[in-house]
């Protein structure tokens, strides 16, 4: 654990250099020449370049202020780890079964396949494997879809990875070391702030599923939804693969799964994805506190020296 001073000097040569990196990442892929006709893997290589700002962020402040990687915390292997990874994994199928289910089950939207928009149309990650939904009823599409997202989300770990070493592996411990209130709701609500000059600057209204400004507001707050699901996984586990996982996780699922299946007026698609965010954030409300706080994996003879608790403040967050 760092020191107050020595926390709150990172999170500022972090902020400063993530401002830096992020509207850097936007100018060098603008200059990456186009394809003549836009691919999926195009799109997807775009995607892992940006995400990466955060990560190079990180790796500066570090450099920087001569900061080890040791609270990176790359190991797996410790007393909750297995449940976490499963957690993250699965959680995007349960919130998604829960919110989308009950919209498609009460009629607010239908459960249809749509090849409509966002963000690559009637792409799905089955393509990968040369299956194809066309022609299956579409009970068994969405069950082929959401099993290739679910097997997708592996390789999305490419790509959730540079933001994590961002978000989980810097910022949020040092939010905690830093004595911040509130520290998952600020972790949540700047890295999804940080998505607003990549939308602005990169992404065009067609590719919306919300006018812009509704787009961003419930994509900003379904971060902050979601940053209590991934921060808890990162602090309980001490690790940062189940919050890389269920960011990959996450992404795949949603996207390609439940919002490829789901035909809806423009109101639904943003709060549908909200509402997603906000399960596990009710079930977490439920659970005993002050919630673990561990930097690293904590091994069974070893817990005494590798947990610690959360302080009063952090826990009423959640309510």
């Amino acid at each position: 654990m760092l020191s107050v001073y020595q926390a709150r000097r990172g999170l500022l040569v972090f902020m400063l250099a993530l401002i830096a990196t992020t509207f850097g990442s936007i100018w060098l892929s603008r200059l990456m020449p186009q394809p003549t006709l836009p691919t999926i893997t195009f799109s997807l290589v775009i995607g892992v370049f940006l995400s990466y700002s955060p990560a190079l962020a990180a790796l500066i402040a570090r450099l920087a202020l001569r900061e080890g990687v040791k609270d990176v915390s790359f190991r797996l292997r410790g007393d909750w780890s297995s449940q976490a990874m499963l957690i993250a994994w699965l959680w995007p199928v349960v919130s998604g079964a829960m919110t989308y289910g009950l919209s498609w089950v009460c009629g607010f939207t239908r459960f249809v396949w749509t090849s409509q928009g966002y963000p690559y149309g009637s792409w799905g990650p089955e393509n990968l494997l040369g299956v194809s939904i066309y022609g299956m009823t579409p009970f068994g599409a969405f069950a082929v879809r959401l099993a290739a997202s679910l097997l997708f989300a592996v390789i999305g770990c490419v790509q959730s990875f540079g933001e994590e070493l961002g978000w989980r592996g810097y910022m949020l411990t040092r939010l905690f070391d830093a004595r911040i209130p509130l520290p998952i709701f600020w972790n949540g609500l700047i890295w999804g702030l940080w998505h607003v000059p990549y939308v602005l600057m990169l992404t065009s209204n067609r590719n919306l599923p919300e006018g812009r400004s509704v787009s961003l507001f419930f994509f900003v707050a379904g971060t902050i939804a979601g940053a209590y699901l991934l921060g808890y996984l990162r602090l309980r586990s001490g690790s940062i693969w189940p919050a890389v996982l269920a960011h990959a996780s996450s992404n795949a699922v949603f996207t390609w799964a439940f919002n490829g299946f789901t035909a809806t007026n423009t109101f639904w698609k943003g709060e549908l994805y909200l509402l997603s965010g906000a399960v596990p954030v009710m079930l977490l409300m439920f659970l005993r506190r002050p919630w673990t706080v561990r930097h690293w994996p904590a091994i069974r003879e070893r817990r005494g020296s590798t947990t610690a608790s959360i302080g009063g403040a952090e826990p009423s967050a959640t309510s």
